[in-house]
């Protein structure tokens, strides 16, 4: 592995593009062990420091799994979720083939901040009901997420609400009310203490907070929602027409 001039790859780069390119061909796939830090430095002609530095970067990413004591082994658990496409989090796991869970932490009612007024377009101070829910693909949690609705909209819905629920079939077979667009803003964020619990990451790990207002069929807003998800093994997407 070499560097010609200072503008070239830094050697871990280079390191992770060669072990990322046999996951993709197929050489290397989950379950996998790879080379220990001396082996990799070895092998690649790179120091040792490089070799623990790529495999770092590869474990935030969630492509690799340090076990204490066994060694690096291949994970890449990514989680493909379309950015563009409006779907409930558990017909979109089922969709690819995931087993989706969602356990109930909370439900509270409260009075609309004025922040929150704007977003649901209510007034201030008006009731809301909110849902704290955690959810899981294949026993992994993925995402934290809260959903506000004004109550006056849904009221006794708390009733129907448990584990494993989908909020938005209740709206629809109790309230007549189908989502069908929603606003969506994403941003990086880290997680607090209590998140990286729940997530079972470490505090302040890098992830992806995303905010959303869902519209039902007539144009109302019925529901904000704010979802804390792991960056190391969701992965966002979009597909754009560009004609």
């Amino acid at each position: 592995m070499e560097s010609h001039n200072r503008e070239s790859t830094p050697f871990y780069k280079q390191l992770k593009s060669i072990i990322m390119d046999d996951i993709e061909s197929g050489k290397l796939s989950s379950g996998d062990k790879l080379p220990s830090e001396r082996e990799l430095a070895e092998l690649y002609g790179v120091s040792r420091m490089t070799a623990r530095h790529t495999l770092s970067v590869l474990e935030r990413e969630g492509i690799v799994e340090r076990r204490v004591g066994a060694g690096t082994f291949i994970t890449n658990k990514k989680i493909e979720m379309d950015f563009i496409t409006f779907n409930s989090f558990t017909k979109n796991m089922l969709g690819k083939g995931l087993t989706p869970r969602t356990l109930l932490l909370s439900v509270r009612k409260e009075q609309a901040r004025p922040s929150l007024a704007r977003k649901l377009k209510v007034h201030d101070g008006e009731e809301v009901i909110v849902f704290k829910r955690l959810r899981l693909v294949d026993d992994t949690p993925v995402a934290i997420e809260e959903s506000f609705l004004p109550y006056l909209f849904c009221p006794g819905i708390e009733e129907h609400i448990a584990d494993n629920t989908s909020l938005y079939q209740v709206l629809e077979d109790l309230y007549g009310i189908i989502l069908v667009k929603a606003k969506e803003y994403m941003q990086v964020t880290f997680s607090d203490d209590s998140e990286s619990k729940l997530l079972r990451i470490k505090s302040e790990s890098p992830c992806i907070l995303l905010e959303a207002v869902a519209f039902d069929k007539t144009g109302r807003e019925i529901e904000f929602s704010k979802s804390i998800t792991r960056s190391d093994i969701v992965r966002y997407y979009s597909e754009l027409n560009l004609k």
